[in-house]
């Protein structure tokens, strides 16, 4: 009965940094999600007593309804591209700075 070398490979994974661009994206999902939510939850209510009621004569006609997503997804179309070229240009502006503080400091 040898005893045996137990080797344990231990792999370590750095904290992963927060950005203002996973931030931005992830308020623009809540925001477009919160919206075609609001599509379907507008008709319900509470009434006098604290029951949910669902009016169905408030509730969008179907060419209201596709009017609306098509203006959610072309804001959306415009919204995360805009958010990642503005970070990507931050980025990039801010290895610009770092490299011409590090070329006035030689």
């Amino acid at each position: 009965m040898g005893a045996r070398s137990q080797e344990q490979q231990v792999i370590v994974y750095g904290k992963k940094e927060i950005t203002i661009r996973f931030v931005l994206n992830i308020y623009g999902i809540f925001v477009i999600l919160g919206f075609i939510l609001s599509i379907f939850t507008s008709p319900i209510s509470l009434n006098e007593q604290l029951q949910f009621v669902y009016h169905t004569e408030h509730l969008l006609k179907e060419e209201k309804v596709i009017q609306l997503i098509i203006f959610l997804v072309m804001g959306a179309v415009i919204y995360f591209p805009a958010t990642n070229i503005f970070y990507h240009q931050l980025s990039k502006r801010e290895e610009n700075s770092e490299i011409d503080s590090a070329s006035a400091s030689a």
